[in-house]
């Protein structure tokens, strides 16, 4: 008998086992070679798998059966897609380590790519490492259960990873900092995955500087909370769709896409920043981006908008950040660098202006609106002057247009 995570339900294992003897004695119905058959009211013949429990429940408390038809619709184990990426090795003899972290339950089947395979039942499995006979590219695929990678662990085999090619069903619990320092792979493609359950982004990509392409559409983000520095030093990337993600449970934007600058265009025009705190440096240094749509950003939450634009030399308009609830920010200095660099459309600044002042702003402010222009002699000006007379704001602008 053996107890096996059940794919994509992390919390639960069922028994693998083909023996009677591993039935439960008091189900309904009989049971031959593992497999208990039940005929219900109805007439029709259900036949289950012998046991589902939570992981590691010996004692049996949590427990249920597993429907056979139900498994058999969603495909088995060996229908979810594995985790596959090229490593590449410049020797003869050269070892490749893949990092993990104690994070979540390990039971997976590693093809190296070279004829060879391991099995690993724990993070810091000595299957993990590997030695390869021949210098060359290696395709690593991966089966089973496998919850997180981290290859911001082990920078020596961070350089090694070229390419991601698909990043598979072995349910994925953890992706903090999975391929940071990866300076080496030029695309990242996530393909059939489910990162459903993942929660923690942070600095997943982090200085992945050569890479070119990366195509995260696949990623499930509805119960992730972290996507700081997601996107951080990703100096090459030039293009990126996440106009699908879903960032409703997002508390962290802390340099998501921090010094992507060749990036031309990006669509957030999607997110839900609800219940997003930090967004401190989001964008800053885009220097290449000439527009953003932010008009659906939700920023009554945020406490933190320090730099948030700063060094976005080619945006010429940013639309909708004059709908920006800046009541949360609390701290004189986390409005500051707002946007160096930037020049607004002067009828959007002037909109800035006025609906910033009609709030209720922490006092002291240093706001920097780059070298966007007001509209002398009208309400823009106006506002302006009182957020600094009665609010005591400094603001650093390009003065009047």
């Amino acid at each position: 008998m053996a107890w096996v995570a059940i794919p994509n339900s992390p919390d639960w294992e069922y028994d693998n086992a083909a023996t009677v003897a591993d039935t439960y004695t008091d189900a309904n119905g009989t049971t031959a070679s593992g497999i208990r058959t039940f005929t219900p009211t109805g007439g029709s013949v259900q036949l289950t798998y012998i046991k589902v429990r939570r992981v590691g429940d010996t004692a049996d408390t949590s427990r249920g059966e597993l429907s056979k038809s139900f498994w058999d619709a969603r495909g088995t184990e060996d229908d979810l897609q594995p985790f596959n990426m090229t490593v590449r090795t410049t020797a003869a003899n050269e070892a490749f380590t893949i990092p993990c972290q104690n994070y979540g339950t390990f039971n997976a089947t590693i093809d190296w790519g070279d004829g060879s395979s391991s099995t690993v039942t724990t993070y810091n499995d000595s299957n993990l490492a590997h030695t390869y006979a021949s210098a060359g590219d290696h395709a690593i695929s991966i089966s089973g259960t496998f919850p997180n990678i981290k290859f911001g662990n082990d920078s020596v085999a961070a350089e090694k990873v070229i390419a991601v090619t698909n990043l598979g069903q072995v349910g994925w619990q953890m992706l903090e900092r999975a391929f940071k320092n990866c300076d080496n792979m030029t695309s990242f493609t996530s393909g059939v995955t489910d990162t459903s359950s993942v929660t923690n982004m942070y600095e997943i990509f982090y200085a992945c500087n050569d890479m070119t392409s990366c195509d995260a559409s696949g990623f499930n983000t509805s119960n992730v909370t972290n996507m700081g520095g997601m996107f951080r030093y990703n100096y090459d990337l030039t293009s990126l769709d996440i106009s699908s993600f879903d960032t409703s449970s997002v508390t962290n934007m802390y340099g998501t896409f921090w010094s992507c600058q060749s990036l031309t265009s990006l669509d957030v025009s999607n997110f839900n920043t609800s219940l997003v705190r930090s967004m401190f440096y989001m964008f800053i240094n885009c220097q290449s981006l000439t527009s953003l749509d932010v008009s659906n950003f939700d920023t009554s939450s945020v406490t933190n908008m320090n730099g948030m634009f700063f060094g976005g030399s080619s945006l010429t308009d940013i639309v909708g950040i004059e709908n920006f609830n800046i009541e949360g920010i609390d701290n004189t200095i986390w409005l500051s660098n707002f946007m160096n660099s930037v020049t607004l459309p002067t009828a959007r600044y002037d909109a800035l202006l006025v609906n910033w002042d009609a709030q209720d702003p922490l006092d002291n402010l240093v706001p920097n609106f780059g070298s966007s222009q007001y509209t002398a002699g009208g309400a823009a000006e106006a506002a302006r002057a009182n957020l600094i007379s009665t609010d005591g704001w400094t603001i650093t602008d390009g003065g009047a247009a």
